[in-house]
């Protein structure tokens, strides 16, 4: 399939699934290409048939939205440099985890466990090292027996026992000495843990910043919000203060505009985040595509961020 292909097999998928999803992001440069949320799973996509062509940078920036939207990333392709991606097996691409989209079929549809992640020289699982070592007691196996039945070290045996992931061949002659599963399975929908560092690294990027921009941010940080810019995003930073989160779009009123705020009105549905679009000259308007418009000349008599978020409210409905 070629990149489109992926990308409707994806859709399809996740709204099959029950997933509620965002229009594509088009626009570049862009980091990914489509929210999803179902329930209080949400996941941040990128969609490419080669997953080698997600550079580190981008992976980055993916994985700080993801922890800012308490969502998950998700990288899904056919194949890397190596050749395709076998399914139901979970690769890493800079931290973000990728599959295939028969994966991501065979998992939301089907109900199959994903339990087998790629890994240098081989796949490999996550052992239950609490039930390998009850299994192991209950049927009064020693070290010694159990490492010679599944053909590894006894201080293998050991690490398994002390949370060390194993190949998948060594994995299923455990399960079958046992006769018991005792492999683990990954969850693809759950929100990765916040990485403060990971944030301030992206939060100090700011040398892309237009003068505009710079502006409206330097006014927003007096107002009481923190801003983490994006480069690779419709909106050009995530705003936060104690409470909210803000999808912040910052940019001079031209068609581009126009286009963007589509875009970010549909992103800001599925995340249930509040979106907001700056710009810089008064138009006889309040909101495009239902994301409020503010101007600067509005920004700059704001004095903190319940003023900001009181006017953002006003306009989400009004035209």
């Amino acid at each position: 399939m070629n990149r489109t292909e992926v990308f409707n097999s994806v859709r399809g998928t996740l709204s099959n699934a029950g997933f509620y999803v965002s229009d594509m992001c088009s626009m570049r440069p862009v980091g990914f290409d489509l929210v999803a949320r179902r329930d209080n799973s949400l996941l941040i996509i990128k969609v490419l048939t080669n997953i080698d062509a997600m550079s580190e940078d981008v992976a980055k920036e993916l994985r700080v939205l993801s922890i800012l939207l308490k969502g998950h990333p998700l990288l899904i392709g056919e194949r890397s440099g190596t050749g395709f991606l076998e399914n139901d097996v979970i690769y890493d691409r800079f931290g973000v985890q990728a599959i295939t989209p028969e994966t991501l079929g065979n998992h939301l549809l089907e109900g199959i466990p994903l339990k087998i992640y790629a890994g240098p020289g081989g796949f490999y699982v996550k052992l239950d090292k609490e039930k390998l070592i009850k299994l192991r007691q209950d049927q009064n196996v020693s070290l010694g027996s159990f490492a010679r039945s599944v053909k590894v070290s006894r201080r293998t045996v050991r690490m398994y026992e002390e949370g060390m992931n194993a190949r998948v061949e060594v994995a299923l002659r455990i399960e079958e000495l046992l006769d018991s599963n005792v492999t683990l399975s990954m969850d693809i929908l759950k929100a990765q843990y916040l990485k403060k560092k990971e944030v301030e690294t992206i939060r100090g990027e700011t040398e892309t910043l237009r003068e505009f921009q710079k502006e409206i941010f330097t006014i927003l940080k007096q107002v009481g919000y923190e801003i983490i810019p994006m480069e690779r995003c419709p909106f050009e930073a995530v705003s936060r203060d104690k409470e909210k989160i803000l999808l912040t779009c910052v940019h001079k009123y031209d068609k581009k505009l126009l286009k963007k705020a589509q875009i970010i009105s549909s992103i800001s549905k599925i995340t249930e985040k509040h979106a907001v679009l700056f710009t810089d000259k008064e138009v006889n308007r309040t909101n495009i595509e239902g994301t409020p418009l503010i101007i600067r000349k509005e920004l700059k008599k704001l004095r903190d961020p319940e003023e900001l978020l009181e006017l953002i409210i006003e306009r989400i409905c009004v035209d």
